[in-house]
């Protein structure tokens, strides 16, 4: 899937987003919302102030600690609201791929994925 369908934010996303945030907040995680149903999410190693530097309006910039980015989106063969991985390893120019990660309301299985994942990288 490509990043196409994310265009515009609903309720529903602003809801799961500010969901998963607080899921991964508590498994000591640090969660950024940047836009649209997108969540940035960084290990212990790339906390800010721990390599980030500011930014051009003064917001924290990751450096080169364990981050992954996740969106939330409708899935284009029906429409439902899913977690995806983004992967920005697409041809030059060609935006980011996203993996289907699990359904939206999902919360609790989409946090614990994310957090594996962040300590399987860290180790």
């Amino acid at each position: 899937m490509d990043a196409r369908g994310l265009t515009t934010e609903t309720r529903s996303q602003r809801s799961v987003v500010r969901a998963l945030t607080a899921a991964l907040k508590e498994r000591g995680l640090v969660a950024t919302v940047r836009r649209r149903g997108v969540v940035w999410v960084f290990g212990p190693v790339g906390e800010p102030g721990a390599d980030g530097v500011a930014g051009d309006e003064g917001e924290w910039v990751p450096g080169t600690g364990l981050r992954q980015e996740v969106w939330c989106a409708e899935r284009p063969d029906g429409g439902a609201l899913w977690w995806f991985w983004v992967w920005w390893d697409g041809a030059g120019g060609s935006g980011p791929d996203l993996e289907p990660l699990c359904p939206a309301g999902e919360i609790e299985a989409a946090a614990e994925r994310i957090a594996v994942v962040l300590a399987a990288s860290s180790g």
